[in-house]
């Protein structure tokens, strides 16, 4: 049987495919599915944060990104910030969280997309005038703006779906 999604070959009998995730036991392939926070897509987001100041000097925070669709997960250690984009071949260049390997160019991910920080109000998420942009649980982020992430939220950059989870 191969999935309807990415079409890799699956065994007989499988619930979800073994390369992208997709649940293969749909009884009317013709649905849509209703994807979570969907109901907040066409909603603004909440208020940017206000008078962020970056962290005390020798503070750090461990920081995972769950990838949904391929079953991965990247662990960094957040110390000022983390830059998140893919990696550039002209300069050799490349983001702390670099989404290159997981077609991040394919999914609308720019070189240069968005950065994470550590301040003293929490973890913020800025998104850098991306060409697709960057959603946080899809509310779509106005460029430049400081958002405050929480501990499970969901992330867009682009059309790459993340979760990022600390503590």
């Amino acid at each position: 049987m191969k999935c309807p999604d990415c079409g890799s070959t699956q065994y007989e009998g499988a619930l979800f495919c073994n390369e992208c995730g997709r649940f293969l036991l749909e009884t009317r392939p013709q649905d849509t599915i209703i994807l979570p926070f969907s109901e907040f897509s066409h909603s603004s987001p909440p208020p940017p944060l206000v008078g962020h100041k970056p962290a005390e000097a020798n503070k750090e925070q461990e920081i995972s990104f769950i990838i949904p669709g391929i079953r991965d997960r990247v662990t960094l250690n957040l110390v000022d910030e983390i830059r998140v984009g893919r990696a550039d071949p002209d300069s050799e260049e490349a983001p702390e969280l670099d989404l290159t390997k997981y077609n991040g160019a394919d999914k609308g991910v720019s070189r240069l997309h968005a950065v994470i920080q550590l301040t003293t109000h929490g973890v913020i998420l800025i998104d850098l005038d991306s060409t697709n942009g960057t959603t946080l649980n899809n509310n779509r982020l106005p460029p430049d703006q400081p958002y405050l992430l929480q501990n499970g939220d969901e992330i867009r950059f682009g059309d790459m779906l993340l979760h990022v989870f600390f503590s």
